[in-house]
């Protein structure tokens, strides 16, 4: 009768043991993968892009910035400079100009994303504007000198957008206002368009917010809430409805 040596059942139960760790990790390693491969929607990916400030203080103020929860379906989308003019020219759909670091955006976009589900308005095209607009700046002689030139798209879309902009105005060293020649898209800036044309325009929050840090009161959000209603509003005005 054939005998197993103890040593064999040892080595047995050993490879037994290797072979089952090896199994187990190609298993994890293969689902690691192919989270890796999930490719997050804008939604995710603007949600993440403004809640990475949540509770982070602005080390040039030393205030926090706004708290900003958008849900994950949020009706954001990113979109090209490019296609931003596209839009402006061609496209019926609600723009938003802003960017992450902005407060005053901050402030505005849970109001926004509310307003455009209650209307159920499915998409709204996100342009981050922070790197992309000029950058003017008073020199010691109180001259406008341009510290850092916009890019070429972001010339196109003041032209585009010129009769609805303001100017780009300076602050001298003894409070007075100074003119740069130049418009400028502030953020954040929300704009309606229908069939190509601007039907309504709206920067900023509401005039009684004194700063983006400020935190919205109930009768501000509602005020801002009627204003962004009236801008999806303007998008449909003269529309032909089905059937007509």
């Amino acid at each position: 009768m054939y005998v197993v040596k103890k040593e064999n059942i040892v080595f047995i139960a050993l490879i037994f043991v290797i072979v089952c760790i090896a199994i187990t990790c190609g298993y994890f390693a293969f689902q690691e993968e192919e989270v890796e491969h999930v490719e997050l929607t804008d939604a995710v990916k603007i949600q993440e892009e403004y809640s990475t400030y949540n509770e982070q203080v602005n080390e040039n103020n030393n205030r926090t910035y706004p708290t900003v929860n958008l849900s994950d379906d949020n009706p954001f989308v990113y979109v090209t400079e490019e296609e931003a003019i596209d839009t402006l020219k061609n496209k019926t759909a609600l723009l938003y100009f802003g960017y992450a670091g902005c407060p005053w955006c901050r402030s505005v976009l849970p109001v926004l994303e509310s307003v455009a589900k209650e209307k159920n308005v499915s998409e709204i095209k996100y342009l981050d504007i922070e790197d992309i607009r000029s950058v003017l700046e008073l020199d010691e002689n109180n001259k406008v000198v341009t510290t850092r030139e916009g890019t070429a798209n972001y010339y196109k879309l003041l032209d585009v957008l010129d009769e609805y902009l303001d100017e780009y105005i300076l602050t001298g060293k003894d409070g007075e206002e100074v003119s740069t020649g130049e418009k400028r898209i502030y953020a954040p800036t929300v704009i309606a368009v229908s069939n190509g044309e601007v039907t309504g325009i709206h920067v900023g929050s509401v005039s009684t917010q004194e700063s983006g840090y400020d935190t919205l009161t109930d009768e501000e959000k509602e005020e801002l809430k009627d204003i962004y209603s009236e801008l999806i509003d303007s998008m449909n005005v003269g529309m032909c409805n089905e059937g007509c």
